[in-house]
């Protein structure tokens, strides 16, 4: 598979697009043998946010023995490689990391509203998320983005502290400007936010610019539950960013503004 001159242009413009039919079964199977390996095997990077109230979900992510227990076989399989070099003109590709999603219960709320980058030291054009959920998800149960905000001003991120302040600033000491509340506008007006989000079925998978305004995704008792699979790659143009704040593992020895390199990910072409 290779996206589409639309595709394409809708990474480019928009930050988003969904890729149907991505994954064949075998490979979707694969990709839930990923998901319940890093689930077991969670290392010191598992997060549950809200704990203890109907809000409280489980996120994981950068698992130790990921790569080999899974994960290169399944890349080698799809060729993400040749797929994402196609996608933005770059001539290599690597393989950055894995984060995973678990809402159960029918009650969880949508996720903040964030960009990546104040999460992760990363910088540039040549980045993707490959968001794959396991469940048929109807668009108001699937992750949302703003359309072109990857090409617009960078917030400060998501604390995932408290449910009732979803922009609480993850750097509070930074420069950076605080995130809006896209859910209280919307409820206000609902064409307040230029919104996209998808219907999606199991093979299906979200690709996405991780600069993107992203969230949403709730479940409720229509969906009761939703897991995902996020996959993370870059290219040629990806710098480092320093965080304001917080440490990423494994980063010796970079700079702002370097070519973006650290010693977990793998180079796929």
């Amino acid at each position: 598979m290779r996206p589409t001159q639309e595709q394409k242009a809708r990474y480019r413009n928009d930050g988003s697009y969904l890729a149907k039919n991505f994954l064949q079964p075998a490979q979707l199977a694969q990709a839930r043998a990923i998901y319940d390996f890093c689930q077991a095997n969670p290392g010191e990077r598992k997060l549950v946010p809200f704990a203890g109230t109907p809000d409280e979900h489980l996120i994981i992510d950068t698992v130790p023995g990921s790569w080999k227990n899974g994960i290169s076989a399944f890349v080698q399989s799809v060729g993400f490689d040749d797929y994402l070099a196609d996608l933005w003109g770059s001539e290599h590709v690597w393989y950055f990391g894995e984060e995973l999603f678990a809402k159960e219960g029918g009650t969880v709320g949508g996720s903040p509203w964030h960009q990546d980058h104040s999460a992760m030291p990363i910088a540039g054009n040549h980045w993707a998320n490959m968001w794959i959920s396991f469940e048929p998800l109807p668009a108001h149960n699937s992750i949302a983005t703003v359309r072109g905000s990857h090409n617009g001003k960078l917030y400060n991120g998501a604390a995932y502290q408290d449910a009732n302040n979803p922009t609480q600033p993850l750097h509070p000491d930074s420069d950076y400007e605080q995130l809006p509340d896209i859910s209280a506008d919307l409820q206000l007006d609902a064409n307040s936010w230029d919104i996209v989000t998808y219907d999606t079925e199991p093979g299906d998978v979200v690709v996405f610019h991780p600069f993107t305004l992203h969230g949403g995704a709730p479940v409720d008792s229509v969906t009761p539950n939703r897991h995902t699979l996020v996959l993370r790659f870059f290219g040629d143009d990806a710098t480092y960013h320093e965080l304001p704040t917080i440490d990423w593992p494994s980063v010796e020895d970079q700079t702002t503004g370097a070519p973006f390199r650290m010693p977990r990910c793998h180079q796929l072409r």
